[in-house]
């Protein structure tokens, strides 16, 4: 078994990230991540420690319905199999000074349906890029925020860059104020606890190609994260220091079943439906299903992250995007736990 290599930057840029995304996000932190009262304290004391953050940022780290948060898709899982390499806050900023590479980028994540010929087109014509704007299916505000994008992108880029370079220096003081909690935790793991405490997340031991060289790097300030990826020969696991509180909650989500959760997320015939269409499609987005069934995406959203809470349907980031699919051991248990009411009486005792 390889030694356990403990990193910094992958967690740190990743916490960096991750106060940004807080900023725009943090009203639906509690319902998207099954946030406790405790989790939200802890977020929102952090957060003000380094305020303020400009409402200009708002489309690079605001996520919709349907789609993630464009800067972590684009600026962190793109470059994940350069996480234990090269991959640090000068390389992000490297590729943030791509100007071009970076609207066209805006252009992709949120206009996913254009392909080349139409992304060239739009960086050419404002006209034919706020015509797409005017006919997506954001809201308002969203429209807006890109439209203001668009007329003067450069100085959005500047000053994302000025901001991540200002909330570097402050998160740099508040991680030399902090790491002993890292290493707190760090001393304490092996490669074996990790692989053990990451099997049921379908993390496979047996893959030994990845297992040459084994990483783990910490997030403070996201210290809930669970995360773990596959580099050429080598594994990353990217935590935060409270990591195992989120291991057990969602441990907990699995085995125990709730009665009172599963007749409340399938007493809607519209979450029913739902069930059916990713049964069929093995695997689809919030706006996939919105529009299998004639709703708005936030409303398809809201009624599978019900199903996804109550242990129903799986949830996966593939690239941008959410994929839900059926929780068949969730849907054994719920057999296992009511097939007593079909058994005759003498069967039971």
């Amino acid at each position: 078994m390889p030694d356990l290599k403990l990193i910094k930057h992958p967690g740190y840029v990743y916490d960096l990230m991750f106060l940004f995304y807080y900023r725009f996000n943090a009203e639906q932190f509690a319902e998207l991540y099954d946030s406790t009262e405790a989790d939200m304290e802890y977020f929102a004391a952090n957060a003000k420690l380094f305020d303020p953050i400009p409402e200009d940022l708002y489309l690079f780290f605001k996520r919709t319905p349907s789609i993630r948060c464009f800067f972590t898709v684009n600026y962190f899982d793109n470059y994940v199999k350069s996480l234990t390499t090269e991959y640090d806050l000068a390389f992000v900023q490297k590729q943030i000074s791509d100007h071009e590479a970076f609207i066209r980028n805006v252009i992709k994540h949120y206009f996913e349906d254009l392909d080349d010929a139409e992304v060239d087109a739009c960086m050419a014509s404002n006209k034919r890029l706020f015509a797409i704007v005017k006919a997506s299916e954001y809201d308002d505000t969203f429209k807006t925020k890109l439209y203001e994008f668009f007329v003067d992108p450069e100085s959005y880029i500047r000053l994302l860059q000025y901001e991540l370079m200002a909330k570097d220096l402050q998160l740099s003081s508040y991680y030399e104020k902090n790491y002993a909690r890292i290493l707190d935790v760090y001393n304490g793991l092996t490669c074996e606890t990790l692989e053990e405490e990451f099997r049921f997340l379908g993390h496979s031991a047996s893959d030994k190609t990845n297992r040459e060289n084994v990483f783990v790097s910490f997030c403070l300030l996201n210290h809930g994260l669970l995360f773990f990826g596959y580099q050429p020969n080598a594994t990353l696991y990217l935590i935060g220091v409270d990591y195992r509180s989120s291991v057990e909650k969602i441990r907990k989500k699995r085995i125990d079943l709730i009665p009172e959760q599963f007749g409340a997320a399938l007493s809607d015939a519209t979450r029913v439906k739902m069930l059916d269409v990713i049964l069929e499609k093995g695997e689809c987005t919030s706006k996939e299903l919105g529009a299998a069934l004639g709703i708005p995406a936030s409303t398809a959203y809201h009624h599978v992250s019900t199903l996804e809470r109550c242990g129903a349907v799986e949830a996966a980031i593939v690239k941008k995007s959410m994929l839900y699919r059926i929780n068949r051991s969730y849907f054994s248990s719920v057999l296992e736990r009511f097939k007593k009411f079909a058994e005759p009486a003498e069967k039971r005792q």
